[in-house]
């Protein structure tokens, strides 16, 4: 603007007069007034506008600084809501967030792994389309019925990928500023691991309570047994002659035999046994047994299957783990009458779930499964195969699997079944590894 105003002198100058000299001093002196008022006005617009340059450089500055803010408080945001994701995406627990409309809006990964769900298949979707349980909607519902107080109940439920699994799952209000209920949390934990464990820890009492009594009765009897070994030994001589009843003391002899058989077996699993700690190559273990062993007899129609990985060294007492692989092809060899196929596989740190007996964190395990294609257990006898005395079959203490149970809890291992009627039936054992730098012969 500056550059396109321009000042007239102000003293007088020779107009367009017809009449050089002649002009009308009056009227000279009013546009000399004009001239002057004109320069005055413009340079209060030179102010005027100097001054709106400046506080447009100042309102510039303000906001470059309030954008500098807003951007480091949008970054910052940003860093909050990611780190916030990440927290949620990592956490053990399944979390499930609706809305009014009962809509998903938050399903996190471990919510996904839990039920068999993609977590990017079901967001804004009711929960009815979702899944074929109303359980969570049912307690939606309750929680809004109940004025937004939480709730929590353990059930059984099925999923595409891990079958039945038990859950906890818990159900509470997500309010707003306003204390007014604007969703629902849903809080899913799969506790399958610690049902396990509760149920192992009960089966622990309870064998140790059994065993703690088997040894005293175990003591009891065995002193008169000895004396009726003794008294039939010597009858048996008197009766040398008498053909028929020899054979009778016969089958007192072979009856006290069984029954020395019976409690010798007993004190072996009453006492807690305490395995030697050294090298052990499981795979040469397995294949003695089968190629060199008189312990166990294969049937013809048995066909053995061995799949043994590479440098199965653990950390146990040879002599206690033959004990325990003879019991579980004893087993499944009888599981399997009419012929079948029994397997024999060891691998590395594979589908380990340590109990609390698994102090050693750091250790790598050895999991032995043993396979048969048998008849399978019933779930009702399922959770009773590692009890004392418990045997589906006509002949057998039932103590085999009982000594095998104590035999891996001595070598902080771990040792489960899993069986399907007419299907089979795998035990898996959980072993440690030999590590040269913890471990010293």
């Amino acid at each position: 603007l500056s550059e396109s105003l321009f000042v007239l002198p102000t003293m007088n100058m020779p107009m367009n007069n017809p009449q050089p000299g002649k002009g009308n001093p009056q009227e000279i002196e009013i546009l000399n007034r004009a001239f002057q008022a004109f320069n005055e006005a413009t340079e209060q617009l030179q102010s005027s506008y100097d001054e709106l340059q400046a506080r447009v450089k100042i309102l510039d500055l303000e906001l470059a600084r309030k954008n500098e803010e807003l951007e480091t408080n949008l970054k910052e945001k940003e860093e909050v809501k990611n780190y916030l994701h990440n927290i949620l995406e990592s956490l053990t627990t399944g979390v499930i967030v609706v809305d009014r409309s009962n809509n998903i809006t938050t399903f996190n990964k471990t919510a996904g792994s839990i039920t068999g769900v993609s977590p990017e298949t079901c967001l804004r979707k009711p929960l009815g389309d979702v899944f074929t349980t109303d359980l969570f909607e049912n307690l939606v519902q309750r929680v809004v019925k109940n004025d937004g107080q939480a709730l929590s109940l353990d059930r059984e439920l099925d999923t595409p990928h891990h079958g039945k699994i038990h859950a906890r799952i818990s159900a509470s209000p997500v309010m707003d500023n306003r204390e007014e209920q604007i969703g629902t949390v849903l809080i899913v934990q799969d506790i399958t691991q610690l049902r396990r464990l509760e149920e192992e820890a009960q089966r622990n009492r309870r064998l140790r309570a059994t065993g703690e009594m088997a040894a005293g009765i175990a003591h009891e009897i065995r002193n008169p047994l000895g004396s009726i070994e003794l008294f039939s030994s010597l009858l048996k001589k008197d009766l040398a002659e008498d053909e028929e009843k020899r054979k009778l003391v016969e089958h007192i002899s072979s009856s006290v035999r069984n029954m020395d058989r019976i409690i010798s077996s007993l004190l072996l699993f009453a006492k807690s046994p305490q395995p030697s700690r050294q090298k052990c190559d499981l795979n040469q273990l397995i294949q003695e047994l089968f190629n060199n062993s008189t312990e166990i007899l294969v049937p013809a129609n048995i066909r053995p299957v061995l799949d043994l990985g590479d440098e199965m060294i653990a950390n146990g007492d040879g002599g206690l783990l033959k004990q325990v692989f003879i019991n579980l092809i004893r087993n499944g060899i009888q599981a399997m009458p009419d012929g079948g196929e029994l397997s024999l596989r060891t691998q590395k740190g594979v589908g380990l779930e340590k109990s609390a007996d698994c102090a050693d964190s750091y250790r790598q395990f050895i999991t032995i499964t043993v396979t048969d294609s048998g008849e399978g257990i019933s779930d009702e006898n399922l959770a009773n195969v590692f009890n004392p005395f418990f045997t589906t079959k006509d002949q057998g203490t039932g103590l085999g699997l009982s000594i095998s149970h104590n035999i891996i809890k001595a070598h902080q291992g771990t040792i489960d079944v899993e069986s399907e009627e007419g299907r089979g039936t795998r035990f898996i054992m959980n072993i440690p590894c030999w590590d040269d730098e913890f471990d010293k012969e």
